[in-house]
């Protein structure tokens, strides 16, 4: 049989690990709306590419310091620099995924 401070203690500890799956659990969900937000806005774009690619050729003065943003590959730049935002949110993702399952193994 266990004394008071004995039961006090494992109450509190049981109380901790209940915050902590809480914890887990709420930012593994901002994690994953972030990532779908990140896939919508990527998908968004790409259905927008065909209104960003089509510019014409005389449009008067060009703009000298910018050869990517005279020339009709706007929409690719755009959509090559928001998939490469969303690899690194996803991977992001993952480590921040494996270090919480590590710490869980460890605390088994």
């Amino acid at each position: 049989m266990r004394n008071t401070d004995e039961q006090l203690q494992e109450i509190m500890r049981r109380a901790e690990i209940v915050k902590e799956k809480r914890i887990i659990r709420k930012r593994l969900r901002a994690s994953a709306v972030a990532s779908c937000a990140c896939v919508a806005l990527l998908i968004a774009v790409c259905f927008c590419l065909p209104q960003l690619t089509v510019m014409s050729a005389n449009t008067g003065l060009q703009q000298y310091g910018s050869l990517l943003l005279a020339a009709p590959y706007t929409g690719y730049v755009v959509v090559s620099v928001i998939a490469f935002a969303l690899g690194v949110c996803v991977t992001l993702l993952c480590v921040h995924w494996k270090a919480l399952k590590q710490k869980e193994r460890t605390r088994k």
